[in-house]
């Protein structure tokens, strides 16, 4: 390899480092958690996991939230708010399992809510785990009937994990009577329309 080549290459090489810091940073900034509590995995808290962003990671914004948010729960791993943050920043991530930890922990510590066991449903959802993520949402519905995200969740679980697609169109039904006029729900029986035919 000539001296030409190796200047190409280690250019190429820190192009490519820059680049994927300044992307990692912009989607970070883009994407704050999505619920402004405090949440971060430790003893008896919410384990990291495959899937979450390794303690060496570039740092950043979501790397520092995540931090404060692990000290914070080392400190008092019975911090439900700080457990639910961590898992919702997980969520940002797209680190479905660890997210799936920490929502059941957030569940074990406060019961019965309705938003995190459809949240926790989304997770199942994302990785394949089809019929608990229905678990999760009829869970939801027992305690909130009608509750809207747990409903939509179920009619999207239906049909493109389950390809159960008149009981997914039955869903939709009951959407469309909560909310006759809400575009999603159209969308979405468009594309339960769309890929049912296909």
């Amino acid at each position: 390899m000539n001296r030409d080549n190796a200047l190409f290459l280690a250019a190429g090489i820190l192009v490519g480092f820059l680049l994927g810091y300044f992307l990692f940073e912009s989607v970070a900034e883009r994407q704050p958690p999505r619920l402004p509590m405090g949440a971060a995995a430790a003893a008896g808290g919410v384990p990291p996991a495959a899937g979450a962003p390794a303690a060496g990671a570039v740092e950043g914004p979501f790397m520092a939230q995540v931090r404060r948010l692990e000290e914070r729960l080392r400190q008092n791993p019975e911090d439900a708010d700080a457990v639910r943050q961590l898992s919702d920043l997980y969520v940002d991530a797209q680190a479905w399992e660890p997210a799936t930890q920490g929502y059941a922990r957030y569940l074990q510590l406060r019961p019965g809510d309705p938003d995190i066991l459809s949240e926790l449903g989304t997770a199942l959802y994302q990785l394949g785990r089809y019929e608990e993520a229905l678990q999760q949402f009829d869970l939801a519905q027992e305690i909130a009937p009608n509750h809207w995200e747990s409903l939509f969740n179920r009619a999207v679980t239906l049909a493109f994990g389950l390809s159960r697609w008149d009981d997914a169109l039955a869903v939709v039904e009951q959407l469309r009577s909560l909310r006759p006029d809400d575009a999603s729900v159209q969308r979405l029986a468009e594309g339960i329309a769309t890929r049912r035919g296909s």
